[in-house]
């Protein structure tokens, strides 16, 4: 897919205070969507100390480029339904690095909105999906690919833990709907949470993966072994269709079919690319 002629790719780092208060001065921004993060959660090989800074230095880094502009800027700031138990009495769930990341993000922006004015809200969003995922360790992209490679996809949980899976379409909607309302009349509102109010589990979303792509014969292996999975309760969204006029559009079998396709079409590019390298060095 082509880039519009108006999108301007520039390479920094998001933890340089620097280099984000150049960028957000220089190109006048007057709204920032601070997206980038490293979501690990679990493993021997997790690094904290990566998770920390670019989750947590990251974000107050943003902020303080937003304060210190010289032009007003306002701030939508990426969060995750994981961080709801660090901010419950006793926590329901063991602690990893990268919800306690986004919970400390999610007080840096209060901080910054309460005691400097910034105009910044939280977007707490939870399995959102679709093309350009290359996260293989995260459910769907890890199952498509074990489709297009014809193996049988791996379940590490029983398969029965359901989840509120967004669309990225939906989602890039309902970021795009709280970067305006910021740009409305003051609301004591901050806080948004993205979900469609409907729960899908781990083992309808493989099947309904396995029909998209026809393959019903790769019957699922189910390991059984995670037993730290979250357990959410259902959230309807109707304080986020009331505030920002958004809702999920994008139901989770077109959904899952559109995000087959996506990667079907980039496997096979990545197929002829391949081909094409290999001929050049015979």
């Amino acid at each position: 897919m082509p880039v519009p002629a108006q999108v301007k790719f520039v390479r920094g780092s998001i933890v340089s205070i620097r280099e984000m208060s150049r960028l957000v001065a220089d190109l006048c921004i007057d709204t920032v969507f601070h997206l980038a993060a490293t979501n690990i959660n679990t493993g021997a090989g997790i690094s904290p100390y990566r998770v920390f800074e670019t989750n947590i230095r990251g974000a107050y880094t943003v902020l303080e480029a937003c304060r210190l502009a010289p032009q007003p800027v306002r701030a939508v700031l990426a969060s995750s339904k994981e961080v709801e138990a660090c901010f419950l009495p006793a926590a329901e769930r063991a602690y990893h690095p990268y919800m306690v990341s986004k919970a400390a993000a999610e007080l840096a922006a209060r901080g910054y909105r309460d005691t400097f004015r910034v105009p910044v809200a939280v977007a707490r969003s939870d399995n959102i999906y679709g093309g350009g995922d290359f996260n293989w360790s995260r459910l769907i992209p890890g199952v498509i690919r074990a489709i297009a490679r014809g193996e049988r996809p791996v379940i590490r949980s029983d398969g029965s833990f359901a989840r509120d899976y967004v669309y990225i379409d939906d989602a890039v909607a309902a970021y795009l709907a709280i970067g305006g309302r910021l740009h409305g009349p003051p609301s004591n509102t901050r806080l948004f949470r993205i979900a469609t109010g409907r729960q899908t589990s781990v083992l309808d979303v493989v099947g309904k993966l396995l029909r998209a792509a026809g393959r019903p014969d790769l019957t699922p292996r189910v390991l059984n072994q995670a037993t730290e999975e979250r357990t959410d309760g259902p959230y309807r969204p109707d304080m986020e269709r009331k505030e920002l006029g958004w809702k999920s559009r994008v139901g989770v079998e077109e959904g899952l079919s559109q995000t087959w396709q996506w990667y079907r079409g980039f496997f096979e590019r990545d197929a002829a690319s391949a081909k094409r390298r290999t001929r050049r060095g015979s």
